[in-house]
């Protein structure tokens, strides 16, 4: 009995856990579509999604019975074997998906959760049966094996037609309303507006209301099943005569107040359907305790768990006031995660960003893959355009033509795609959700919306010749992430079972204790990541307000940054290279790898910049851009720099001799005076002292060559070993390509702000 009362109370736990862990990753399903489109302010979206929390989450019992009986046949266990299971699930799930929330990956919580009942039940079915076997009578009775095999073909059919479907509504979609829609097709968004509202009441009814048999006793409920097609009809008429109205008398966007009303109802539909995900099974064991308690018996090895097939969540939850309290206090738990999550951020950011319509800095790397299905589908787009008559391919170019005079940005952020976009995510989205809940078609809810989001960024041409490489990448690593949860999820599932089953309560104490120290782990790395994004100003921004002011204030102000990390960098590098210190070494290169990626990305936002200055300005931002070219090359030489080094420590090589390291650290003592100075005249704007700086970088390159000349004496006289000293010839080298590129940086910041001053007072 120790090992039940630790279980369900670690069980109660965890819960709180899973839930925090889980809407991390989640919330993207339904903010996706109003933070990319910025609707509204950031925290008005996320109190219309916390809204749609709290409803879903009372109407979420129905689907807690799948934790009982969906995957897994509890009649076939006994409560301690159901125990241990539930444990080990529940413990995989949240290092599992904290993992991917640490990395800004949406995942299917679904998936997740089903493999992982599956794994345990697997694991448990070996050693009940003393013999690994996946076709006796003992597995068949224990899981429903043919589930699994049943989500996986859903999931499949489900990813290609929602990516289809998004690409074919999308681009009709912008045939007919192109990027110039503001104040125009009023009457036609009212329409249009009227039947995006009731596709997604339709989906109300069908995903949020229609998997709930809690209503079932009541008239009013009865009423609304029976006249559905009345309701539905009554909604569009009212919503389109609401549109008009306002749309004629007020200019309202109606898209917005789509992407507003389908950010609730996706909040609501998740957590009516996916709030079983984290507390399921925490409250299917609480339950299973309850029952075993009342049952007086003393042995929980021989009670049965037959109650489960009776529904009593279902029955009870406005009767026992009890389930609509954790029903609550977790749809509370899920908002306060939403507002405070710096995880959920991460994670919508990189969907979000995977379908922007503007190109810029690209997390993920272009794989051989996505190369190849880029260069067959130009192929393709080249034939199609070739066969169509011209005046078809004009238009079609024609109505993806942009205005400049576009609203590209509100006062909060970067807009990634417009609310029409927006609109259609969320409507394609909620009908494929409802009819593949009509049809009893197993589906997630993460893979509609994703592939959805993904098709309608490809149909809006989001993804360029500059970007598609990238974004195609990107996708392909969400969709192996997906399968890699369900391996991750079985897998890991069976081997806690097997250690909680063997290690009692000890065992499940310590993987919970691992469980917690991960989330403290990845916790303590995420904010490192996001630290290190804040310092060197890693964040997307649109390139507005492109004019000499914008490159002088923020371009200067980055490239300070910029050079006080390059310092930083140089001495990590030279400093952990004479003491020897790998893991200094290790983090000066990361800082060099992560440096070199920011400015390169900083060079390209800023040249864009540069493109739209007036005429007048042009020759100024050329000295700008010119400043930024010296940065890049003499970051790139500091990556050659921490590179090579690292890698000769790591693989355990000798160290410099006492006179290498003597001068070394000479030379480091030398620079590292000579970059605070350029950092000082960077921050004071104030190039009187140039001519200093470069006396003092002549005579630091006279410095530089004495040290390779006595280098080679000792080489000659045998006194250097080959490899660490052709290492240190390499960093003097250079570091005497650092000292050029500094002051050619320097001398052409300061020919920019120079003529920045004189165009300002002219």
């Amino acid at each position: 009995m120790t090992f039940i009362w630790i279980a369900v109370i670690l069980l109660g736990l965890l819960a709180v856990v899973d839930l925090v862990v889980g809407v991390s990753n989640d919330a993207v399903n339904f903010l996706n579509a109003a933070i990319g489109s910025r609707t509204a302010k950031r925290k008005f979206v996320y109190w219309v999604a916390a809204l749609g929390l709290l409803i879903g989450s009372l109407l979420s019992a129905n689907m807690m019975e799948v934790a009982r009986k969906g995957v897994i046949n509890p009649s076939s266990f006994a409560f301690t074997e159901l125990i241990v299971v539930f444990v080990a699930v529940m413990i995989i799930d949240i290092i599992l998906i904290d993992g991917f929330n640490t990395l800004g990956f949406p995942t299917s919580t679904t998936i997740a959760i089903v493999f992982e009942l599956l794994g345990g039940a697997m694991a448990l079915s070996f050693i009940k049966t003393r013999q690994a076997r996946i076709d006796g009578i003992e597995v068949e009775k224990m899981i429903n094996t043919d589930k699994a095999f049943i989500i996986l073909a859903g999931i499949l059919l489900s990813i290609f037609l929602a990516f289809v479907v998004g690409i074919l509504v999308q681009f009709l979609t912008r045939i007919i309303f192109s990027f110039n829609y503001q104040r125009r097709f009023k009457y036609l968004f009212a329409i249009v507006g009227g039947l995006a509202i009731t596709a997604i009441f339709f989906m109300i009814l069908k995903k949020g209301l229609g998997d709930t048999s809690i209503f079932d006793s009541y008239p009013w409920f009865e009423t609304i099943v029976r006249l559905q097609t009345e309701i539905l009809l009554g909604i569009f008429a009212l919503t389109t005569f609401i549109f008009l109205f306002l749309s004629l008398s007020f200019n309202v966007d109606v898209p917005r107040i789509v992407v507003l009303f389908g950010t609730f109802a996706l909040a609501m539909s998740f957590a009516a359907n996916d709030l079983v995900n984290f507390i399921g099974i925490p409250l299917a064991a609480i339950e299973s305790f309850k029952e075993f308690i009342a049952s007086g018996q003393t042995s929980p090895n021989h009670f049965s768990l037959d109650f489960m097939a009776d529904g009593i969540i279902r029955r009870s939850i406005f009767s026992d006031y009890t389930y609509a309290i954790i029903f609550s206090f977790s749809a509370i738990v899920m908002i306060i995660t939403l507002f405070r999550s710096k995880k959920a951020r991460s994670v919508t950011e990189t969907e979000v960003h995977l379908g922007r319509q503007s190109s810029g800095y690209e997390r993920f790397e272009p794989s051989h893959l996505s190369r190849v299905i880029v260069r067959n589908f130009l192929h393709l787009h080249s034939v199609i355009v070739g066969v169509l008559p011209r005046p078809i391919v004009q238009f079609f170019d024609s109505r993806y033509q942009k205005a400049e005079t576009a609203e590209t940005r509100t006062v909060d952020g970067v807009i990634y795609f417009d609310t029409v976009r927006a609109a259609v995510n969320l409507v394609v989205a909620s009908i494929l959700i409802s009819l593949g809940t009509y049809m009893q078609f197993p589906l997630s809810t993460t893979f509609v919306v994703f592939m959805v989001a993904m098709g309608t960024s490809l149909a809006d041409q989001a993804w360029g010749r500059e970007s598609a490489v990238y974004r195609v990448s990107g996708v392909l690593s969400i969709l192996g992430g997906w399968f890699f949860t369900a391996c991750l999820a079985f897998i890991g599932a069976f081997i806690f079972t097997y250690i909680i089953w063997y290690g009692g309560w000890i065992a499940a104490l310590l993987l919970a204790a691992v469980a917690f120290g991960s989330l403290w782990l990845t916790t303590r790395y995420h904010n490192r990541k996001l630290e290190e994004k804040r310092l060197l100003k890693e964040e997307f921004q649109d390139e507005v307000d492109n004019n000499l002011d914008h490159l002088m204030d923020n371009g200067s102000e980055q490239i300070r940054h910029h050079l006080q990390e390059a310092s930083k960098v140089f001495y990590l590098s030279l400093q952990g290279f004479i003491d020897e210190d790998v893991r200094q070494l290790h983090e000066a290169h990361n800082k060099a790898l992560l440096l070199d990626k920011y400015t390169r990305n900083s060079k390209s936002k800023f040249f864009y910049a540069y493109a739209k200055v007036t005429e007048e300005g042009i020759d100024s931002g050329h000295y700008f851009i010119q400043t930024f070219d010296y940065l890049t090359e003499l970051v790139g030489c500091l990556t050659n720099i921490s590179h090579p080094l690292y890698e000769h420590i790591e693989n355990q090589h000798k160290g410099m001799t006492p006179s290498q390291r003597d001068d070394l650290q000479e030379l480091l003592e030398e620079i590292t005076g000579y970059f605070n100075h350029i950092i000082h005249m960077e921050k004071e704007q104030n190039f009187d002292h140039l001519n200093e700086m470069i006396s003092k970088q002549n005579f630091l390159i006279g410095f530089q060559d004495s040290l390779r000349r006595n280098q080679i004496k000792r080489i000659q006289k045998g006194e250097g070993r080959t490899r660490v000293s052709i290492l240190f010839m390499d960093v003097l080298a250079e570091t005497k390509n650092v000292l050029l590129y500094s002051i050619n940086l320097l001398k052409a910041h300061r020919d920019f702000v120079a003529s920045y001053r004189s165009n300002s007072s002219q």
